[in-house]
């Protein structure tokens, strides 16, 4: 089945690949990859069409295509097949193609590399990268050779990669309370998750504890986080980023039952300072007071 996707994405893969490169100023481009582009209308067309005997005219006769699953299939005729199976099974799916490059090698032969998204009618995508082989023969440009890749996976610690610059030791006090507060972050054991642990002090005596869990939510394709505090309370938050700030959405619940969210934000100053702030704070639906920018810094001899 994912042979017949992929499948898919090759049949508007010059068409698609042309639009990207539309900005590119046509004067620069060299003779090559200008005809290349410029299939693009026609190929819109017969896919729009659904038109598979049109589509495979695009490739030469001799054409391999090699599915990111290490499929092959030598020549048109096998091409033009694989197309119509795709079409029939899977029509309605739409196509995303990011364009790396398109370089001329010699008058006669341009490489295309770049990756694309299938989006399938059922809210599926199957992701891959590809470098199509475009060659000149009787004056008109076809594609001789197609392969894709899989998309390499990014792990959860890639995902998290951006908030690396938290793990280690943070702290602050406020005088007017007499209290000081510790922040600690560290991976977890095998780098999925950013643990954090805040105590909370006065004087010597510890007067609260808090516990905090960073990580990717797959599901829903963002950071998440999990915080718990030794009352028995508990919330969770959700993570994005403008630069180098990020939103901290939380919802949850005090320990006496009671219905909180707050937006929390972070602001990277440097590497051993960041901000911290809070609002739109509420208590069972009822507005509560912000929290003004607190300076952290981090520990000394971290």
């Amino acid at each position: 089945m994912k042979t017949l996707l992929t499948c898919l994405s090759l049949a508007v893969l010059t068409a698609v690949s042309a639009r990207g490169q539309e900005a590119a100023t046509q004067a620069e481009m060299p003779a090559g990859m200008k005809a290349v582009l410029a299939q693009a209308k026609a190929y819109e067309e017969a896919y729009a069409k659904g038109d598979v005997a049109a589509l495979a005219a695009f490739f030469t006769e001799d054409a391999e295509y090699t599915s990111d699953a290490g499929v092959t299939y030598s020549g048109r005729p096998a091409i033009e097949s694989c197309l119509r199976d795709a079409f029939r099974i899977n029509k309605g799916a739409k196509l995303n193609i990011h364009v790396d490059s398109v370089k001329t090698l010699t008058p006669d032969v341009a490489v295309e590399k770049g990756s694309t998204v299938t989006l399938m009618k059922n809210g599926d995508e199957v992701e891959a990268r590809y470098t199509a082989v475009h060659v000149k023969k009787d004056d008109k440009w076809k594609i001789s050779q197609l392969i894709e890749t899989p998309m390499p996976e990014i792990t959860p610690a890639e995902r998290l990669a951006e908030l690396s610059w938290l793990v280690g030791s943070w702290q602050e006090t406020d005088k007017e309370a007499g209290l000081s507060i510790r922040s600690n972050y560290e991976w977890a054991r095998g780098g999925s998750f950013i643990t954090r642990n805040v105590t909370v002090k006065r004087g010597d005596e510890p007067v609260m504890e808090g516990w905090q869990i960073i990580g990717w939510d797959p599901v829903e394709e963002g950071i998440r986080s999990w915080t718990f505090d030794d009352q028995g309370g508990y919330s969770e938050g959700r993570w994005t980023r403008e630069g180098q700030r990020w939103l901290d959405r939380e919802t949850g619940y005090a320990a006496d039952g009671s219905r909180t969210s707050a937006d929390n934000t972070l602001t990277k100053v440097k590497d051993d300072m960041f901000f911290w702030e809070s609002g739109n704070r509420t208590l069972d639906g009822d507005p509560q007071p912000g929290i003004g920018r607190i300076e952290i810094k981090r520990a000394k001899g971290e």
